[in-house]
């Protein structure tokens, strides 16, 4: 998980020249960051089960239980 310093840093590396880029004004970034990471995380995810379901559906399906498990604690 990015810490709110790393979030910041992250944020300050954005030159926001694009023309056709999105701004706004009222945003909270470091809620706005979690966010992304949680998308990213959630996509990783699918993409190690498929992986690993490939190889063994076992493990696999050992993977889910335990994402769903641990998705409940989080």
């Amino acid at each position: 998980m990015l810490s709110n310093i790393e979030i910041k840093g992250i944020f300050l590396e954005c030159e926001n020249e694009d023309p056709n880029g999105m701004y706004a004004d009222d945003v909270d970034v470091f809620e706005y960051g979690r966010a992304i990471e949680r998308a990213v995380r959630e996509d990783e995810r699918r993409a190690c089960i498929t992986l690993v379901k490939s190889l063994n559906h076992e493990v696999a399906k050992a993977l889910l239980d335990y994402r769903r498990l641990s998705d409940k604690v989080e």
